[in-house]
């Protein structure tokens, strides 16, 4: 059987920085003129599930519609909270990062009582207990929904770049193996990848060459379970293999969302700093 973490998280719908409703998108916020970012919460009908699911947004200060940004796609987009605004904003006011706007996914958290899993872990994990059953459907369903449909929305409703040196993804646990899997299958998507406590990745043998290879900032802590750090050490092996840099570092804890937040926010001055 094979192995997945369950995260149960809160639903984030408000924050200080714009306030909104349950059904809030940019048009609740644009005329305010602030100069805060903001924080809020949009609804997305995605045509592979047939229903409604939510994204939690982030736009940077002065947000302009006529300008085109750099963003981030976040899984488990509701852990997008105040606490990371407020990183972020520093960041931007001290000129370590450009203007970014984050597309976060939220992640279905509901829990399936005869799996003892969450739908989640069907979305992000391919072929979860083997076989094609609904359930096991939820995995294609949700990566078109991610690498097209969002995608495609962001670029069209928030003015941020087509451009894949422009794109980062951000993953934690069974998130960050989403991750690992969108770069494996979509290598010429998204060309960052900021990815904490991979799991159990892709099984299938990685295939990049250095031409076509994303960048990984990766984190995991050095208490985690010993598959945990050993994901980061093999994907760290590949990348050292076909000559890719990239970035690992074993923080002093588990399997924590303050420290996977700590670590992305270290991070994100390295990824702009490597476009620059």
């Amino acid at each position: 059987m094979k192995f997945a973490f369950i995260l149960i998280s809160l639903w984030v719908t408000t924050s200080t920085y714009c306030i909104s409703p349950i059904m809030p998108n940019y048009q609740n916020c644009k005329n305010k003129k602030e100069k805060k970012s903001q924080l809020f919460t949009d609804t997305l009908y995605s045509e592979s599930f047939g229903e409604n699911r939510l994204l939690t947004i982030y736009l940077p200060k002065g947000f302009k519609k006529t300008k085109t940004y750099p963003v981030i796609y976040m899984a488990d987009g509701q852990l997008l909270i105040q606490s990371y605004v407020k990183s972020i904003d520093s960041l931007m006011d001290k000129k370590l990062i450009p203007e970014i706007v984050i597309i976060g996914v939220n992640s279905n958290e509901t829990f399936i009582p005869s799996m003892g899993l969450e739908y989640r872990n069907f979305e992000y994990l391919k072929n979860l207990h083997g076989g094609k059953d609904t359930l096991n459907l939820r995995f294609d369903k949700h990566f078109k929904f991610f690498t097209s449909e969002v995608i495609q929305y962001a670029e069209k409703s928030y003015s941020v770049s087509n451009k894949k040196e422009d794109r980062t993804f951000y993953g934690i646990s069974n998130g960050a193996d989403f991750g690992v899997t969108v770069a494996q299958d979509k290598p010429d998507l998204i060309g960052h990848f900021i990815l904490c406590s991979i799991v159990q990745g892709s099984k299938e043998p990685f295939a990049w060459t250095k031409a076509n290879c994303p960048s990984f900032f990766l984190a995991t802590g050095d208490q985690e379970d010993e598959m945990v750090q050993d994901e980061a050490k093999r994907l760290g092996k590949y990348l050292t293999q076909i000559s890719m840099p990239y970035e690992l570092v074993f923080y002093h804890g588990g399997h924590e969302r303050k420290k996977w937040e700590a670590q992305f926010i270290a991070y994100l001055p390295k990824v702009y700093r490597k476009k620059s």
